[in-house]
């Protein structure tokens, strides 16, 4: 077999191992339940979760079917993210790693054949685990808006907007170096309810001279900024729409 062929064959077992532990993390699953869900003998999975044994190619693609729709990563927002009084409670999701990579994996199937370089978000507290992933996915570089000038920079792009909550004028600042004409820009954000720190993103990328080419966003509460973007040819992927959560049951 020749060398190429056998990196993609141990990546694709590696990836199902990967699709065990995810599964069994995600919902809490002992080994035996995980069993009766794939038909795979108890003893041989937890051998595959702790790396002693890789699965066939054939186990692999029943491992992939049969876990495909409980590792939906819509499906698993559903059951992780907690709606309460309008307050969207995201712990759950932002600190596993497990829903993280399956978040990874979500950004390469929706954007790794456009030719971006640029991954933009903003971040009023440390850096968004969501854009670090997509920033890996899609092996592009980082570009972090905030609400203050970092010490290390000196020069800035700057975008001014409202917020509501409550009701005052922000600003965002992203070093020029982070972001450059021509760049390819995936904007990521975790929540969209107004669109206004979306639309200040894109203003980011207007300045630099920079192309905004997708969006990702976990969940949206509002489906208006999406039709102020279905004339740019900008490729978007909201994850869970909620803009009618009060007749789900999350959590």
């Amino acid at each position: 077999m020749r060398a190429g062929r056998r990196l993609t064959k141990v990546d694709e077992q590696l990836e199902a191992v990967e699709l065990i532990n995810s599964a069994k993390s995600i919902y809490n699953l002992s080994y035996r339940e995980l069993s009766q869900i794939l038909e795979i003998p108890e003893s041989l999975l937890c051998r595959y979760a702790n790396g002693d044994l890789l699965p066939s190619l054939d186990t692999v693609n029943i491992i992939k079917e049969r876990l495909k729709s409980m590792l939906d990563l819509t499906e698993v927002l559903r059951r992780n993210v907690i709606v309460k009084d309008g307050f969207i409670d995201l712990n759950n999701v932002l600190f596993n790693p497990y829903i993280l990579k399956l978040y990874q994996r979500r950004i390469k199937e929706m954007f790794s054949n456009l030719p971006i370089n640029k991954v933009l978000t903003a971040a009023t507290d440390g850096i968004p685990p969501l854009s670090v992933m997509a920033s890996y996915a899609l092996n592009a570089r980082l570009a972090i808006a905030k609400q203050y000038k970092d010490i290390a920079s000196e020069d800035f792009y700057e975008v001014s907007y409202i917020v509501d909550s409550p009701p005052r004028r922000v600003s965002l600042y992203l070093p020029r170096h982070l972001l450059e004409r021509n760049d390819e820009v995936l904007i990521v954000d975790d929540i969209v309810r107004t669109g206004r720190t979306l639309n200040a993103l894109i203003e980011l990328i207007n300045i630099a001279g920079a192309r905004l080419t997708g969006v990702s966003v976990l969940i949206s509460m509002s489906k208006s900024w999406i039709e102020k973007l279905r004339d740019r040819n900008v490729r978007i992927d909201v994850i869970l729409d909620l803009s009618n959560f009060k007749e789900l049951k999350l959590g």
